[in-house]
């Protein structure tokens, strides 16, 4: 397991996990979702602020 912490949230990734590479986004002990690190995407129905977009891209998943 890795985990980063940036902008208020944390990122959390696990070797063996599924296919595509993704993180797990937390706000302190609260699920926000799934970021798709390799098509850089939401995995599922939640919305990307621009405050999350910024911390993705401190952490170093975002590369546009």
């Amino acid at each position: 397991m890795g985990r980063r912490k940036a902008g208020g949230y944390i990122f959390e990734w696990y070797s063996g996990d599924h296919e595509p590479f993704h993180v797990h986004i937390y706000e302190g002990s609260v699920f926000i979702g799934r970021y798709d690190v390799i098509h850089q995407k939401p995995i599922g129905d939640w919305k990307m602020t621009g405050r999350i977009r910024k911390a993705l891209k401190q952490a170093g998943f975002i590369v546009r």
